[in-house]
């Protein structure tokens, strides 16, 4: 969910927002045992304010990142080679589907189902095999005319970490965006707290652009 979204007239911008959300409110009536999300800039005071006022829960805090095409030109060349016969990376395919189910995050905006049956030459699985078994994956989405790749999910088992398979993982990501002529920049989210991967993302050339706190409510 994003806003609500008021000019504030003559300071009327709460009572507008009010009137927003009861209608919000009422047809979320129709579900059962769901969560309302809204996500927006620290700076958004007014919105921080309203959310919790309403009994909204903070429960994530992301950085966006973005790679320009002219600074990963640069950056490849100074970083090292990580071949790794051991370690294939491939496209998917449907017999790793148990294995993508148990890597893939509990409770994710898209779950496992709705990302395989929707794959085409817009929405990219890519997964890490290590011993004949599934280890990883990266999940990216094409918006051409947008001129960008968003960067959905970055999952690597945790046996199988500290191999540098999320780093090959998203260099063939960044690889076969860029190949597409239309695609200029490629974005990804990563969690505040999660410093391992904010790293791995600035070492391979992503600056920070803008942070969102992300509230919900359980109804």
């Amino acid at each position: 969910m994003f806003g609500p979204y008021a000019t504030d007239i003559e300071n009327e911008w709460e009572e507008i927002s009010e009137t927003f959300f009861k209608k919000i409110l009422e047809r979320c009536k129709l579900w059962k045992d769901i969560k309302l999300r809204v996500a927006f800039t620290p700076k958004n005071k007014l919105l921080k304010r309203f959310y919790e006022a309403h009994g909204f829960v903070q429960y994530n805090a992301e950085r966006t990142l973005v790679l320009k095409r002219h600074e990963w030109q640069r950056k490849k060349s100074e970083i090292n080679d990580l071949s790794n016969e051991s370690i294939e990376i491939r496209p998917y395919r449907d017999t790793d589907f148990l294995d993508f189910l148990n890597i893939h995050p509990k409770g994710a905006y898209f779950n496992a189902h709705y990302i395989v049956q929707n794959l085409n030459d817009l929405h990219t699985l890519i997964m890490a095999v290590l011993d004949d078994r599934v280890v990883g994956y990266v999940y990216y989405e094409d918006f051409k005319a947008d001129e960008f790749t968003d960067i959905c999910f970055l999952n690597v088992w945790q046996s199988a970490q500290n191999k540098k398979i999320g780093t090959k993982l998203i260099e063939k990501a960044i690889e076969d965006s860029f190949k597409k002529s239309e695609i200029k920049k490629i974005e990804i989210s990563v969690r505040v707290d999660n410093t391992a991967a904010f790293r791995l993302y600035q070492r391979l050339g992503f600056k920070e652009t803008i942070t969102y706190l992300a509230y919900e409510l359980k109804l």
